[in-house]
């Protein structure tokens, strides 16, 4: 599998037999080895319900080899429905492969419609994107639990100003109750997950327009490369007005579906 800073030139270099069998093709996305891939499959006219993506964060290799489950039980909606958050996720034409390829390792994958899944994926982008850059700008190494249990309110004021810019740059809004489900995955699975900022996968987790484009998140960006040193090789986009990344900008809402401020 390619890491997704060789995908873009791996695409664009694919010998002119291949192009037919573009269907047969597998994109995985998330996490910090696969990242959101969007802009790339676009750009190369890949982005269509057909294609064959697959959200690969729900699970993890054990010491011994083998697979652990990393889907989070959120408990009942209203309905008596089990609320699962964090599972693997597959669509296009060979989504119910791959999910039976990981059941039958024990490992939970929804089989989705593109617009169902895209939704899911631009949660774990989210996910990914901003509890790393909260807790990558504090003094002592944090984890992705610590920032969901110590600095949630940064969090919550962050995804809440990235959601706006996801209708704006993209058409589309997450899903009610995103935000109990984010907590939730970093709160279960993240005690062990040190939050990092990577150069050179800076594209594919930070470097969106989605994210980018909101004050707040570009502040943060600012504040890990001037007062911690990090993202040295990564030119950002220049500051926008004088808000303060160390202060939290006023919450306009609360997608907690748990009720959670």
């Amino acid at each position: 599998t390619l890491p997704p800073n060789q995908l873009a030139y791996f695409l664009q270099n694919l010998p002119e037999s291949y192009r037919a069998k573009y269907e047969d093709l597998v994109f995985f996305s998330g996490g910090l080895y696969f990242g959101n891939i969007e802009d790339i499959l676009k750009d190369n006219g890949l982005c269509r319900d057909s294609m064959t993506q697959a959200l690969m964060t729900g699970f993890e290799r054990t010491s011994s080899g083998t697979f652990r489950d990393l889907a989070v039980n959120l408990g009942a909606d209203a309905s008596g429905e089990t609320k699962w958050a964090g599972e693997c996720a597959a669509c296009g034409k060979w989504n119910g492969a791959i999910a039976q390829r990981l059941e039958r390792s024990g490992i939970r994958c929804a089989v989705d419609f593109y617009r169902d899944w895209r939704r899911k994926m631009w949660e774990r982008s989210m996910l990914d994107a901003v509890f790393n850059l909260v807790g990558a700008v504090r003094q002592e190494p944090t984890s992705l639990a610590n920032v969901a249990m110590y600095y949630d309110k940064e969090v919550s004021d962050m995804v809440w100003e990235i959601s706006q810019q996801l209708r704006g740059w993209k058409a589309m809004s997450l899903t009610y109750g995103f935000e109990e489900r984010m907590f939730g995955i970093a709160e279960s699975t993240g005690a062990e997950k040190r939050c990092v900022l990577i150069d050179e996968l800076f594209p594919f987790i930070w470097g969106n327009k989605v994210f980018t484009e909101s004050p707040m998140f570009l502040e943060y960006l600012w504040y890990a490369k001037q007062e911690f040193g990090l993202l040295q090789n990564v030119q950002l986009p220049p500051k926008r007005g004088d808000s303060d990344a160390t202060s939290s900008i006023m919450r306009q809402g609360n997608f907690r579906a748990d009720g959670v401020v």
